[in-house]
């Protein structure tokens, strides 16, 4: 079976281990696509400076799902890394972890071949009869180079372009995306002011870098200005309420669906169980950004407890949130969605303090209430929505986040766009395209679902929310994988039935 796996950060090396692993893994031929920057350490952790944390601790990522201690070993074990006996390492290291599988892989088996280019296009070559499956055409970007035929391709492409929600993508000055960091400076001035737009996680990567790079204040804007929280005492939780035999009881009383408002209930009964002030936790914030991180830092059992939970919900976020009505998916972004954001992606308490160092010395300022951002005379007029006030730096960088909508791509996300444009894919109502959920195969307008076709990673949000996470990434690749072995023994019996006739 000819195999392709298109795209090779955390989605692509962990399909490519799951596959390896397997009795049956002589019987596929797999070529694996990127480009040599990303290849086998993907965008987010590519090479690039140490001041860029991972937001989980060493002790909790890994690419095992059998062992969460993995990273922790390999990184105690190798030789090319010192950072000390710390709780959260440079990104770039964990891309290494993952890059290491690939090559130790490559070396070992034959039937591996690295493809140093990005896959521009891809087709469906229709069959004359239903017996054979379709087989699916891989072009790259060099046309010189031929395209190829699978019969089975995993669609790990990483995250969208980012957002530009003030269109000023190609504008001097304008540093559509944070990332590498390493590298967002190198066009600025050591007197020009920075300005960052968004308040996610990667305004912190900018902020690490900024500030211990730049020896200017820094600026971070936002619409609502809230910066995420401090990760807690941290704990094993196991849920006593959301679980999918309450599920499956709502489920046979609603019709298949299961209402938000039990949810929410279920939820609640989970946050008294692990003795969680729900209320008090998700209204404490106050608007002020130093005010907040201090409360934060100073009650991080309490907060440990919340965060756990919210954890654990997210592990469990494939089935609970394809139970729910588009309605009531709709009214959960609109009514709860923020205060789950907000604690369940924390950032490392010596994030915190950084921040709160550069708040007391002047050197950085968080401001809410972003309503526009202008070119104008060479600088940008960032304009809020409060006082009419206006601030005017050099330099915009970007942080605001990936896009999550197909419409919202662009020509940085041509392979998504030709992928739509031949209706080989289609949107999801809450981003992403459309997969099965139990399974990630593709759902195309033209062609049905596509059972030689799996999408794992952030093209999948609508149905995957909230699971782009190394850890979950790590469990589609292992649900995925085991059905593609399965897909292989049935076209083998398939092909024995044909040969016999």
């Amino acid at each position: 079976m000819k195999v392709a796996i298109i795209g090779m950060g955390t989605a692509g090396v962990s399909v490519l281990r799951q596959l390896v692993k397997h009795p049956n893994f002589a019987d596929l031929d797999i070529d694996v696509y990127d480009n040599i920057k990303n290849m086998g350490q993907g965008e987010p952790f590519q090479n690039d400076s140490d001041d860029l944390l991972i937001n989980i601790p060493v002790d909790m990522l890994s690419l095992n799902i059998d062992n969460i201690k993995e990273f922790r070993e390999w990184y105690d074990a190798q030789s090319d890394f010192d950072y000390g006996d710390v709780d959260y390492l440079p990104r770039f290291v964990f891309g290494h972890y993952m890059k290491g599988y690939l090559d130790r892989y490559v070396n070992m088996y034959d039937n591996i071949h690295v493809i140093y280019q990005e896959v521009a296009q891809l087709g469906i070559e229709e069959q004359s009869h239903d017996i054979t499956p379709k087989k699916i055409v891989v072009c790259t970007k060099h046309p010189e180079a031929s395209c190829r035929q699978y019969d089975y391709v995993f669609v790990t492409i990483g995250t969208m372009s980012y957002n530009d929600p003030y269109q000023l993508k190609g504008t001097l000055g304008f540093i559509d995306s944070p990332y590498p960091a390493n590298h967002t400076l190198d066009q600025v001035q050591e007197n020009d002011d920075i300005a960052v737009i968004g308040t996610g996680l990667a305004s912190l990567d900018v902020i690490r870098y900024v500030l211990n790079h730049h020896n200017k204040k820094l600026l971070i804007a936002s619409r609502g200005g809230q910066l995420p929280s401090v990760r807690g005492d941290m704990r094993e939780v196991d849920l006593r309420y959301l679980t999918k035999e309450q599920f499956d009881a709502l489920k046979r009383a609603h019709m298949g669906v299961v209402p938000l408002n039990d949810v929410i209930a279920l939820f609640r009964k989970e946050c008294e169980a692990l003795d969680i002030p729900l209320e008090q936790l998700l209204y404490r914030r106050t608007g002020n950004v130093e005010q907040d991180l201090k409360y934060d830092l100073a009650h991080t059992e309490i907060l440990g407890r919340l965060q756990s939970l919210l954890m654990a919900v997210k592990d469990n976020m494939d089935w609970i949130w394809n139970s729910l009505t588009q309605a009531d998916q709709q009214a959960y972004l609109d009514r709860y969605h923020q205060y789950v954001k907000e604690n369940s992606n924390p950032m490392p308490r010596d994030t915190a303090k950084l921040i709160l160092s550069a708040l007391r010395n002047g050197m950085l300022e968080v401001c809410s209430g972003l309503e526009n951002v202008e070119h104008k005379h060479g600088r940008y007029h960032l304009k809020f929505d409060d006082t009419g006030r206006q601030c005017v730096v050099d330099v915009v960088i970007n942080a605001t986040g990936p896009k999550t909508r197909l419409d919202q791509l662009d020509e940085s996300d041509a392979l998504l766009l030709d992928l739509a444009d031949k209706q080989i894919v289609q949107a999801h109502p809450m981003g992403g395209i459309q997969i099965v959920p139990e399974t990630n195969e593709v759902i195309s307008p033209r062609y049905g679902t596509l059972s030689n076709m799996r999408a794992i990673g952030q093209v999948t949000n609508g149905v995957n929310f909230q699971r782009n996470a190394v850890t979950m990434i790590v469990q589609q690749a292992v649900k995925t994988v085991g059905q593609l072995y399965q897909h292989l023994e049935q076209q083998q019996q398939l092909d024995e039935t044909v040969n016999t006739i």
